[in-house]
Parts: structure tokens; sequence; C-alpha cells
């Protein structure tokens, strides 16, 4: 699976994968790494960046990784649960995502979220349901 192809495929379909200017890094054998740069239009109060714009890119980095292993057509985040570790300031960002067990019609993803200095911002876990 061919990272920028799939990147250019999200970008045309998806707006929210381009506005956050998502790049996939990795995506091969239930892992992803995505990165995305820090951009004043995501900072919340405080200039830090917003807890949502961590959680779409958590999504996105966990589906991705289900989507390198999943023999199917689709599938759709059933449970996606964060833990907020340590405000985000410093960009670029970025997610890895690690498919932990894949069944016959759910996958369980860890997901974890870093700054551009290495910090864990977040700590996710979900489930992906596998669409047939």
């Amino acid at each position: 699976m061919n990272p920028k192809d799939v990147e250019s495929f999200l970008r045309e379909k998806e707006y929210l994968f381009g506005f956050l200017s998502i790049n996939i890094d990795k995506i091969d054998n239930g892992t992803c790494i995505i990165s995305f740069p820090w951009k004043e239009e995501f900072a919340r109060l405080g200039n830090i960046l917003h807890g949502g714009m961590i959680m779409s890119a958590m999504d996105y980095a966990g589906a991705l990784a289900v989507l390198s292993v999943n023999d199917k057509r689709n599938q759709v985040t059933q449970e996606l649960k964060i833990n907020f570790i340590d405000p985000m300031t410093k960009g670029p960002f970025k997610c890895v995502a690690r498919v932990v067990k894949k069944g016959k019609s759910t996958a369980v993803v860890d997901v974890e979220f870093y700054d551009s200095e290495g910090k864990l911002g977040a700590k996710g876990l979900g489930t992906w349901f596998l669409l047939s």
C-alpha cells in the first residue's frame, strides 16, 4: 500500500483530512504513522492544540492502521478512548497507531500522539468495525 496514493485519495475525498494537512509517513502491516503541522486555526485558548484536532488525527491514524490489514471493503470507528496527557503546543505532531488484534469483524488499535520533541500528549485505544 503506497502511503502517498492513500494520502492523495483522502485529501480529495475527505475535507477534514485535507484541512489537517495530514501526511501519511508509513502505512504497512498494521502500523500507521501520520504527521501534521501546527496551524493557528488548530489552537484553543492559551495557544494549545485543540483536543478535537488530536482526536481526529488519532482516529485517522487508527483507521489507516486497520486499513493496512483489512481484507474487507472498509471499516468504521466503533469506539475510541483517549487520555489527554499533556498540552500540545510544538508541532509538527505525530500519531503512531498499531493494530493490537484483528478479528473477523473488529480490530483493536493502540494510538499515541506526540509533539515535535517526542513528548507524549495523548494515548488512545480504539476498536474499528470491519465492514463486509
